[in-house]
């Protein structure tokens, strides 16, 4: 009886953890990467290896499932090891894509030991898992390119704002060139439009504060003019 018990009690055990086939790959953006790898900022969230890609791309769609099938197998054999899967779309994140200077498609780089690799070997699944658990530590290291700034990371937040307000209007798309432009080659410039666009957007509401303090007032001044009357 008390096996049949504990049986039933390891099957609802079972049941109820999170099934390895349902992990998923992580997907990275420019406002993520860094804070979720802290890949130049020590290393404390985990080994990360990222595959940098592009949706078009025949070697990229074919590495996919392989790609899957690795998470699943780490997550399976070397949960210890706090080794993450994650990708890259590198023709949307461009601001990483620049910073590694990702030139072809799919990049896998490692990021482990407070160190990055580049991964050179067989895009298959037993040489990449070799290569994340030991064999890295025997492959040259490269640099690891520093972190944006505070100030690139805003500006592309705002960019994504202002870039769902444009889709629909061509007049405005034409802004959103030109203040590609500005970001890119006029970083100072775009700080001291950001800074006039804070500070304008500030006194317009203090004005408007003000203009709504003396209409009260004028109000009220109106209403003690008729009960003197």
């Amino acid at each position: 009886m008390k096996s049949v018990t504990a049986l039933f009690l390891n099957s609802c055990l079972a049941l109820s953890l999170p099934s390895h086939s349902l992990a998923a790959v992580i997907d990275l953006t420019d406002v993520t990467f860094e804070h979720q790898t802290q890949a130049s900022t020590g290393q404390t969230t985990g080994k990360w290896f990222v595959k940098f890609y592009a949706p078009w791309c025949g070697h990229c769609k074919t590495l996919a499932p392989i790609w899957d099938e690795l998470d699943e197998r780490l997550q399976e054999s070397n949960p210890q090891d706090g080794i993450v899967i994650a990708k890259v779309d590198a023709t949307k994140e461009t601001q990483v894509a620049n910073r590694f200077k990702i030139q072809s498609y799919p990049t896998l780089k490692y990021f482990a030991d407070r160190k990055m690799y580049n991964y050179k070997g067989g895009r298959n699944i037993d040489e990449m898992y070799k290569f994340v658990t030991e064999g890295y530590k025997s492959a040259l290291m490269d640099t690891i390119p520093p972190a944006p700034s505070m100030f690139d990371v805003k500006m592309k937040q705002f960019r994504q704002k202002f870039e769902a307000i444009t889709q629909d209007n061509p007049h405005l798309k034409h802004l959103l060139e030109d203040f590609d432009h500005i970001v890119s080659f006029r970083k100072n410039a775009a700080a001291v439009l950001l800074v006039m666009g804070a500070f304008i957007g500030f006194m317009f509401a203090k004005l408007s504060l003000l203009m709504g303090i003396g209409s009260t007032s004028a109000a009220k001044a109106q209403k003690k003019k008729k009960k003197k009357e």
